[in-house]
């Protein structure tokens, strides 16, 4: 029997609110990632030379560059080798919205729950076996959660630790997402 999206509300929500707090816990009770994030030499005098160049939040590139043509210009070549290189990602002056960053994180947390019961519906039908679910929507899950996480250690120079960490993280979300879906899946 075909198993419709809709039949799956309970453990879409249930797998949000769930990932929502494990990854609570992730980031701000175990210690983990705590090394993920060092400190920028002479911090003070950095972001005061950053709010009197006017920089404002966004992601930047350094040594930039504009395009191909640009990577083969010997002094663009020059200064790229000369370093420092990196990226920069900086938030927006003024206060912090935990309240939109948490709801944004939840919103995101139901719609891979969703993509997940999407897929799922696809695949497996009612009364499929439990653990045949759970292997299923996990693996579904822990690609949702992980896989993307590590064009950053390859491109942006994130380090593969924090990167490694994270998909650690995901795993976890995945696991915590599958026996929910296994928990709730609709019988025949």
């Amino acid at each position: 029997m075909v198993v419709e999206l809709s039949q799956l509300w309970l453990p879409i929500l249930l797998s949000g609110v769930a990932v929502f707090f494990l990854g609570f816990l992730m980031w701000m009770v175990f210690p983990h990632h705590r090394s993920d994030w060092r400190p920028l030499p002479d911090e003070d005098r950095v972001m005061k030379t950053l709010r009197e160049l006017g920089v404002g939040g966004g992601q930047y590139t350094f040594p930039h560059c504009s395009g191909p043509a640009q990577m083969k210009d010997p002094e663009w070549i020059a200064k790229y080798n000369a370093g420092p290189k990196g990226f920069l990602v900086l938030k927006h002056d003024g206060p912090e919205s935990m309240g939109k960053s948490m709801m944004t994180s939840f919103l995101f947390n139901v719609i891979t729950a969703m993509a997940v019961a999407y897929v799922a519906c696809q695949t497996l039908s009612a009364g499929a076996e439990g653990l045949d679910v759970f292997r299923f929507t996990g693996t579904v899950a822990f690609m949702t959660n992980s896989f993307g996480l590590v064009w950053g250690a390859i491109w942006f120079g994130r380090t593969w630790s924090s990167t490694l960490k994270e998909m650690g993280d995901g795993f976890a979300y995945s696991v915590v997402t599958a026996l929910l879906f296994m928990a709730f899946w609709p019988g025949a």
